[in-house]
C-alpha cells in the first residue's frame, strides 16, 4: 500500500527548494540536492511533485500567494505599488533566471505550460483584486476583461524588465501607470 504524503514532508521540501533558489538559482535546484538538504526522500519529492520542475513552480505559486494586495484606494496608487513589490524581486539575477527558465519550460512541455499557467495566476492576484476594486468604486466599467487587462498590465514591466533588463526608474514608471490607468479608462 503507498503512503500518503505528508504536508511536513511537503513543506520542508518547498522551504529548502525555495532556500536554493534564492542563494543559488534555479539551476541548483536538482532532486538530489532538495531531498538532502529537507531530509526527505527523493520518493516523496516525486510522490508530492512528480517532477523536480513542478516543484519548482509550487515554490513560485506558494511564495506569490503570500502577497497582500495593496489598497491605496485608486486603481493607479494600487498599480504603482504592485508594480514597485514586483520591480525589487525582478532586480534580482535569480529572479529573471527564474523567469527565463520558467517561460523556456512552459515553451517545451504542455504539462509545464499548465504549471507556468497555475504559477502566474497567483502573481496577477493582487493585480485582479486591484482590477475588481476598481470596478467596484466605478473607475473602471465592470465588463472589463480582466484577462486581458492582465496582459496590458504586466506585458511593459516584463518587457522591460525582464526581456530587456532594462532599468524601470520613477518616471518610466509612472509613465507607464499614466498609459495604462488611461487605457483602461480609470481617472488619473
Amino acid at each position: 500500500m503507498a503512503r500518503t504524503p505528508s504536508k511536513a514532508a511537503r513543506n520542508k521540501l518547498l522551504s529548502a527548494a525555495a532556500e536554493m533558489l534564492v542563494d543559488e538559482g534555479v539551476g541548483a535546484v536538482t532532486a538530489e540536492e532538495v531531498a538532502r538538504r529537507s531530509g526527505v526522500a527523493k520518493t516523496t519529492l516525486y510522490r508530492h511533485f512528480g517532477t523536480t520542475e513542478a516543484l519548482v513552480f509550487a515554490v513560485v505559486q506558494q511564495n506569490v500567494a503570500a502577497v497582500d494586495p495593496p489598497d491605496t484606494g485608486t486603481l493607479r496608487g494600487d498599480l504603482a505599488e504592485i508594480h514597485r513589490a514586483y520591480l525589487q524581486v525582478a532586480a534580482l539575477r535569480q529572479s529573471r533566471e527564474l523567469f527565463v527558465w520558467m517561460v523556456a519550460r512552459a515553451i517545451e512541455d504542455p504539462v509545464n505550460r499548465e504549471l507556468f499557467r497555475s504559477a502566474r495566476v497567483q502573481p496577477r492576484g493582487p493585480t485582479v483584486i486591484a482590477l475588481q476594486r476598481a470596478m467596484a468604486r466605478g473607475e473602471i466599467d465592470p465588463s472589463t476583461d480582466v484577462d486581458m487587462a492582465m496582459h496590458m498590465i504586466q506585458g511593459p514591466l516584463i518587457s522591460m524588465r525582464i526581456v530587456d533588463d532594462s532599468e524601470v526608474g520613477d518616471r518610466a514608471l509612472d509613465t507607464m501607470l499614466d498609459m495604462t490607468v488611461r487605457a483602461l479608462g480609470a481617472p488619473l
